[in-house]
């Protein structure tokens, strides 16, 4: 699907034509280019991953993490192993053509952080009902001291609707890689390490389903500082 700047006004314009079932061709290409960027990355900034046992490969999860630099999401996708459907903020889609069409190539589909987007809430649920893998930065926004902030409800919610477990992760080395005001590139270490799944049904049976969000929400973030802590 291709589109151009009027439609991204409209984040349920290009939601409602987005595939979350993708033809054989497509993961042909996409797994080469993983490893086109893979490569590249392992080269320059020696990336290092922790955890990679703790990734379920048959099940639909929230993967959730820090967000310190426009790369995370490129490095992730190219070092997960499955694909992922990020969430990005609508702003993105609207820089040029191009780039909206290759962030929905691979999957991102908008959200509108002004206000309840309920195609992206619907986009996000339909995600996790095919068992695929749901990539959202519950801050919101990058941090790009690497401060990890607080989260937002929309992972909390999600979770509770879609009956998800979530997958803590931390990316750190990425808000290195271009520093203000110098404008070169640097390549520094980037390290990614993922933590034990969060069974988020525990967590609802604990609080109910009217305190959870918030207790979801707070329960991500503090795995999310414990990881970035150990490889910041």
């Amino acid at each position: 699907m291709l589109i151009n700047k009027s439609t991204v006004n409209n984040t349920q314009d290009i939601v409602s034509r987005q595939k979350i079932k993708r033809s054989r061709g497509f993961y042909i290409l996409y797994k080469f280019l993983q490893f086109v960027v893979r490569s590249f990355f392992r080269i320059f900034y020696r990336v290092k991953i922790i955890g990679k046992e703790n990734i379920p490969l048959n099940q639909k999860i929230i993967l959730c993490c820090n967000h310190i630099s426009y790369a995370d999401p490129v490095i992730i996708d190219a070092f997960f192993p499955r694909p992922v459907f990020f969430m990005a903020k609508v702003e993105i889609f609207k820089i040029a053509n191009f780039i909206s069409n290759f962030l929905i190539f691979f999957n991102a589909f908008p959200v509108n952080r002004e206000k309840f987007d309920r195609s992206s809430l619907r986009h996000s649920l339909e995600v996790l009902k095919n068992n695929e893998v749901l990539g959202i930065f519950p801050e919101g926004t990058r941090s790009p001291s690497g401060e990890v902030k607080e989260g937002q409800k929309g992972v909390g919610l999600i979770a509770l609707l879609s009956g998800s477990n979530i997958l803590p992760m931390a990316i750190s080395g990425t808000n290195k890689i271009i520093q203000k005001p110098r404008k070169r590139l640097f390549f520094p270490q980037v390290k990614l390490i993922f933590g034990n799944l969060i069974i988020t049904e525990e967590i609802i049976k604990k609080y109910g389903q009217k305190d959870a969000v918030d207790a979801i929400v707070i329960k991500t973030m503090e795995e999310i500082k414990k990881l970035y802590f150990k490889i910041s």
